[in-house]
């Protein structure tokens, strides 16, 4: 069966089985991870079912040196499109310019992709961040969006999926004015 063929049966069970709801039903316990390192997660052995995409695809961040730093984990076998991933910040206290990505953590590669051709992917992990600009100071914790979309190599294609993240921000960060003297 076709890349598309696999897809539009999966999202049409996941459909079926989930009607009504926001996001796909948790899975069995069978499934569910013991800690949340990528590595650990597997679908039972000989099973067609599709992983949740929060088991794939594991975001987190942190601030450093006036940055945001962000990183997506994902399972051996799947991949993110480079040019899905964006971040924005959630406060208005707190600008993002970005995101940039961090080749010498995360290297991309070209794949061609059944629905968007030839497209830069990464394998493993992607590491990006973003610069932060703060417009009001103090000390303050800042909610980010994190927006990515991925695939199973020669399986199914994720929908785009958001998910917001807590971030520790120092009490001083550049402004505004500071950035263009």
């Amino acid at each position: 069966m076709n890349k598309l063929a696999t897809t539009l049966a999966t999202l049409a069970a996941l459909l079926t089985g989930s009607a009504g709801c926001a996001e796909t039903e948790t899975p069995s316990p069978a499934v569910l991870p013991e800690t949340s390192s990528p590595a650990s997660v597997f679908a039972p052995t000989g099973s067609d079912e599709p992983l949740p995409v929060d088991q794939v695809f594991i975001p987190d961040a942190h601030s450093e040196d006036g940055k945001l730093l962000f990183r997506i984990q994902m399972l051996p076998g799947y991949y993110l499109y480079k040019d899905k991933i964006q971040v924005r910040s959630l406060d208005d206290a707190i600008s993002l310019e970005g995101p940039f990505f961090i080749e010498e953590w995360s290297r991309s590669e070209i794949v061609v992709d059944e629905w968007f051709g030839e497209q830069e992917v990464y394998f493993d992990e992607a590491h990006g961040g973003a610069r932060m600009q703060q417009h009001s100071p103090g000390t303050r914790t800042l909610e980010i969006e994190l927006s990515y979309q991925g695939c199973k190599k020669d399986g199914i294609c994720y929908l785009p999926k958001t998910k917001v993240l807590s971030v520790d921000v120092p009490a001083q960060l550049e402004s505004p004015a500071e950035t263009s003297e």
